[in-house]
């Protein structure tokens, strides 16, 4: 099992959930972790997925946030927000789907976000995760006959780093529609996300897990 973006935030959550229920887990990250590299390098991916041998579940997690406005928007910063929240991830499946097609099974969970099906004052970043949605459901059209589930969950305010680096206005606007009033915990996120890995049925497939406590509701 290969969880990205699993150094802090979700993604250790994750992790941290899925070895406690008995899985094999290597996190990979752009900080300390089991396996580090730069998500940016996309020719990178295809190489470090062939050090990892057999990997039947597969968490697509990392994620960056620029918390700009689009007027403030670099050609750099745009570059890296798409490489790391689309790019990558899309890269991840195509080199890692080949051996779960060959087995008949596996699953994939990607992290898209409230921010996909609302206004976002980091345009960029809900483009990425409205992109995150697409491509979620287009693999699990892709890869359905071949015994490939592929889901998506969308949190909502959620207290980790990404969330403090947002702009306050945003959260702000978040706050006031959860029902519980409070952010919500990596760790509720990532039971969603073991979930979907070891026990949902065959039939869950190109789903979207809402987890925004109200913030927002389709």
């Amino acid at each position: 099992m290969l969880v990205t973006g699993a150094a802090r935030g979700i993604g250790r959550a994750a992790a941290e959930a899925l070895r406690k229920a008995g899985c094999k887990v290597i996190g990979l990250d752009r900080e300390a972790c089991d396996v580090v590299y730069d998500l940016i390098d996309i020719a990178g991916i295809a190489k470090a997925v062939q050090s990892l041998g057999d990997v039947d579940i597969l968490v697509n997690n990392a994620g960056v946030q620029n918390a700009v406005s689009i007027d403030r928007y670099t050609d750099e910063a745009r570059q890296s927000i798409l490489a790391v929240n689309l790019e990558a991830p899309v890269e991840l499946i195509r080199a890692l789907s080949r051996q779960m097609v060959a087995r008949k099974s596996g699953r994939i969970i990607n992290l898209a976000s409230v921010a996909a099906y609302t206004a976002h004052t980091d345009l960029w970043y809900g483009v990425t995760k409205a992109g995150v949605v697409s491509f979620t459901r287009s693999f699990a059209a892709l890869l359905g006959p071949h015994g490939i589930q592929v889901n998506a969950v969308a949190p909502g305010p959620i207290d980790t780093a990404l969330l403090d680096k947002a702009q306050p206005e945003r959260v702000q606007e978040l706050m006031t529609k959860v029902y519980t009033r409070r952010k919500g915990e990596p760790e509720e996120v990532a039971e969603a996300i073991r979930w979907l890995a070891l026990d949902a049925p065959p039939i869950i497939n190109g789903a979207v897990v809402d987890i925004t406590d109200g913030s927002f509701l389709r």
